[in-house]
């Protein structure tokens, strides 16, 4: 699915080398600062971040030379920590263009938004509201769910998607991810709850550093929240 060798971003953290699975999820840790969001957004092509270096091949294609939107087009995703709020456009809008959702298509579409929409505590009217405009930052977290769930995602990257998420809330979160990962497809989250992590049951658990990353399973977070980040 997506191959990562000596990924390097300038003054951030270098030769990262690390293969992501499809039909598998993963979590990212690391200590604050080494990069974690950083590396996430940088495969994903996000302007203005330092020069990046090394090989990432996605489903085949060197994405280092892609735009976002071409990385977009393969089925690569990412949530932010902090989504935007786009005033004028509604939700259900976003995704029917993001989507290219024909007009037989929209009632159907309509129905699967506003189940996902109700699973996740949000209000029957979501589809009409603005773009995370007037949202918490738990609703912009789980719009953000819904929009990775109705794309065409195979490569689904999510920084800290547990933010500002109450319990029943990442209860959700987990069920939706879990039902969503498949043999297609791979579910890449960047997060230290605890809770999140035990409920995903990640395939891997990957440890950031500013010299390349460690991989183990779950007993490697276990260990991480038992003695910290210096005792691994």
């Amino acid at each position: 699915m997506l191959k990562l060798k000596n990924y390097t971003v300038d003054e951030i953290f270098s030769d990262v080398t690390l293969t992501f699975e499809a039909g598998k999820t993963y979590v990212i840790m690391g200590s604050n600062g080494v990069g974690k969001s950083t590396l996430i957004h940088s495969l994903m092509g996000k302007p203005g971040l330092p020069e990046v270096s090394g090989s990432a091949v996605f489903l085949g294609s060197d994405i280092n030379t892609l735009e976002t939107d071409q990385r977009a087009r393969l089925g690569m995703f990412v949530g932010f920590q902090a989504p935007t709020s786009i005033p004028g456009l509604s939700n259900f809008q976003f995704i029917k263009q993001a989507t290219g959702i024909k007009v037989t298509e929209i009632k159907d579409n309509l129905t699967k938004f506003k189940d996902i929409a109700g699973t996740l505590g949000l209000p029957n009217d979501w589809d009409k509201r603005n773009l995370n405009t007037d949202a918490s930052g738990g609703e912009k977290k789980k719009n953000e769910l819904i929009q990775m769930l109705r794309m065409d995602t195979k490569l689904a990257m999510l920084d800290e998607p547990d933010s500002g998420l109450d319990v029943d809330g990442i209860k959700a979160l987990t069920s939706e991810l879990k039902a969503w990962r498949t043999e297609h497809n791979t579910l890449i989250v960047v997060t230290h709850y605890d809770k999140l992590i035990t409920g995903l049951e990640p395939d891997a658990v990957i440890v950031l550093q500013k010299d390349g990353a460690l991989v183990g399973d779950q007993s490697l977070a276990d260990k991480i929240f038992n003695d910290g980040f210096e005792g691994v």
